[in-house]
């Protein structure tokens, strides 16, 4: 089974989660996490995605004390695949230079900063 964590930035292309999230969803060995952003929740219903749905509220209110588990590094360590989609300018520069303020960015910064390490060498 391939683990999809599916990210959505506050885009008005983000009215298209439903359709992409059914059609990430319906492929074999697939099971399908979405993490929003609180500006792309205005752009779709949530009763419309098949998937489990996570945003910032969801982080604040899972931890209470220190021995809890944390969402961001939970996510992290259960997906094999995240995709971004869509991306908005405003994540892509929190992505580049290291703005770990939400949920999406948050749990990611490593494997981004992995990446781009990789990528500058």
């Amino acid at each position: 089974m391939r683990r999809v964590l599916l990210a959505v930035s506050g885009s008005v292309a983000a009215v298209k989660l439903p359709e992409l999230a059914a059609g990430i969803a319906g492929l074999p060995e697939v099971e399908l996490v979405v993490v929003t952003t609180e500006h792309a929740k205005h752009f779709y219903d949530s009763k419309d995605v098949s998937a489990k749905i996570y945003s910032d509220s969801d982080e604040w209110e899972m931890w209470k004390q220190r021995s809890d588990p944390v969402l961001h590094i939970d996510l992290r360590r259960w997906a094999d695949l995240m995709v971004i989609a869509p991306l908005d300018a405003n994540t892509l520069g929190k992505i580049a230079t290291g703005i770990c303020d939400n949920l999406l960015v948050m749990g990611q910064w490593q494997r981004y900063q992995q990446l781009w390490k990789r990528y500058n060498d």
